[in-house]
């Protein structure tokens, strides 16, 4: 396996890795360990860290290696509101055929809907920067699903209303955010809570 191809897997890994909610906001994360856990050298890792880094996927602080972002409320409240710009602006945008090539397929999770409704503005810019925004929000979305019930509900209805072409789409992302906004202070005590126990 040569280097470029090496270095794409282990930045790819990683990036799913952040995706998937996997660390906690703070969390420190060791190259070496990582460097270990998927079958790599150094260097790899490292430019992968630093890749993610200029992506604001995480952040190098000096003399303390790499981190998963901290969160705070100011920060959160920020992160949902770009979260709720950019799926309003593919909304904008979203061409008028299906945007799943003619046939439905029920989002999982968030981060399954809002990359549907990116990827229906035809943006990949809008779709870049919403797959950074999903990444961002993976463990406080798990955090959020211990506070908020029915979130599959919310999203199926957001979901089948976007496939329909509805006017209400735009309101049922505006509550979607609006609800989650309402529980920053909660969330961000938790997720303190969460990091604590892993201290």
């Amino acid at each position: 396996m040569n280097a470029g191809t090496t270095a794409e897997r282990v930045y790819d890994s990683l990036k799913r890795t952040l995706a998937n909610g996997s660390f906690a906001p703070g969390a420190r994360l060791e190259p070496a360990r990582l460097a270990q856990e998927l079958s790599s050298s150094a260097t790899p890792i490292r430019d992968a860290l630093n890749r993610l880094a200029g992506e604001r996927l995480i952040e190098m602080r000096p003399s303390d290696g790499f981190h998963i972002p901290r969160l705070n409320e100011i920060g959160l409240r920020d992160l949902y509101r770009w979260n709720e710009v950019l799926a309003r602006t593919a909304l904008r945008m979203s061409r008028k055929s299906e945007p799943t090539g003619g046939h439905h397929i029920a989002p999982i999770d968030a981060a399954d809907l809002f990359g549907f409704i990116a990827a229906s503005s035809g943006s990949g810019e809008i779709v870049s920067q919403v797959a950074s925004a999903n990444a961002r929000l993976a463990y406080v979305r798990h955090v959020e699903s211990s506070i908020i019930e029915d979130t599959a509900d919310e999203i199926g209805d957001i979901a089948t209303a976007f496939w329909q072409r509805s006017i209400s789409t735009r309101m049922l992302i505006q509550q979607y955010h609006k609800s989650r906004l309402a529980i920053v202070p909660t969330i961000i005590e938790l997720i303190f809570q969460d990091t604590q126990t892993i201290r």
